[in-house]
């Protein structure tokens, strides 16, 4: 009987020695560092457990993900999630981890074409707060106050036809428990980053603040969805901008009237602060959040000599740029005959 009693004694030893050299290797994270972790939720286990090891070394014969469910991890719901792990993080200490900071924060992602309506909505989504909420601190003119006060925008200022100028597109990671004005102070904060000196001493050469590089932009961004005519674009407006002469820009007729479609003689009427049609200079507002490339294009982009361009007679989202007027009639002319020849085609 004691014989058995000791040879079972040392089965298992040899089996917990084998089971420990089995796991040891792999059991603490083998990061020199400390590695910022960031994953989003939902996420499947094995692409949870390729994470962990390509981040900070650490596997497990066992699914972590699986480990760490059972401690209340949970990888199905949507979400974002950042921890810091240290160098040589066990696999007890990084699933306490896990459990106790997950989804605390989200990834949340601007998006250039938004107006007010889209951005109010579209961030309350992600919060537990109402569109509302949110457009009452955007609109508060304390707050545009101290946002002017402390950035760049105090020149010519911040105002509530260009609340745009704070949202840059990009992705920001906030707390989840994040309030209005904190998301807004953060995007205000990004913002005046984003404007760095080579963004401000561009702005100064133009003779354009930084939220009427904004408003011009969101015509830029406006007028086309195809980037690389961004910087003629840019360029026909800035020329028209030296020259004194009405921008003429169809987007501030639709904004102006209020819905999409093709500009009519009879739009270009539309008593507006925005018609540019009517009103020299740049509209009183952007007329959206407009994209980076078409800021960088209205800062940056190569000069161009053209003061007229018009939709191209191919349909295709490309435009025909004019020096003189005479070379824009016939490229308007070409560009209607085309479009009437398609409209009566798809009538039959």
């Amino acid at each position: 009987m004691v014989k058995k009693l000791i040879r079972a004694s040392l089965v298992l030893v040899l089996l917990g020695v084998g089971l420990k050299m089995w796991l040891l290797p792999n059991w603490y994270s083998t990061n020199s560092d400390n590695v910022a972790l960031t994953y989003e939720t939902p996420i499947t286990n094995d692409e949870f457990d390729a994470l962990i090891k390509k981040k900070i070394g650490l596997s497990t014969p066992l699914s972590l993900a699986k480990i760490a469910a059972w401690r209340g991890l949970k990888l199905g719901l949507p979400g974002s999630s950042t921890i810091v792990i240290r160098p040589k993080t066990s696999i007890y200490s990084l699933i306490k981890l896990l459990v106790k900071y997950q989804r605390e924060q989200k990834l949340v992602t601007i998006h250039s074409h938004w107006d007010y309506k889209q951005f109010t909505i579209q961030l309350a989504k992600q919060f537990d707060w109402s569109a509302t909420n949110l457009g009452e601190e955007l609109m508060d003119t304390t707050n545009r106050k101290r946002w002017n006060e402390q950035t760049w925008l105090r020149i010519k200022g911040l105002d509530a036809y260009n609340w745009q100028a704070i949202a840059i597109p990009n992705s920001y990671m906030f707390k989840r428990t994040a309030a209005p004005i904190q998301v807004l102070d953060r995007l205000v904060n990004e913002a005046h980053d984003f404007w760095n000196k080579e963004r401000m001493l561009a702005a100064k050469q133009l003779n354009l603040s930084p939220v009427e590089v904004v408003a011009l932009a969101s015509i830029v961004t406006k007028e086309s969805n195809h980037v690389p005519e961004y910087g003629k674009i840019a360029a026909t407006y800035k020329n028209r901008l030296r020259v004194n002469m009405l921008l003429q820009a169809d987007p501030t007729v639709v904004f102006a009237r209020g819905k999409a479609g093709r500009v009519l003689i009879r739009d270009t009427k539309i008593e507006s602060p925005y018609n540019t049609y009517l009103n020299k200079g740049l509209p009183i507002g952007a007329l959206c959040i407009p994209s980076v490339d078409a800021i960088d294009s209205c800062l940056f982009g190569a000069q161009y000599p053209y003061l007229y361009f018009c939709a191209k007679s191919d349909l295709t989202p490309k435009h025909d740029f004019a020096v003189s007027l005479s070379e824009h009639n016939e490229n308007a002319r070409r560009y209607h005959q085309a479009l009437n020849e398609f409209q009566r085609k798809n009538k039959r």
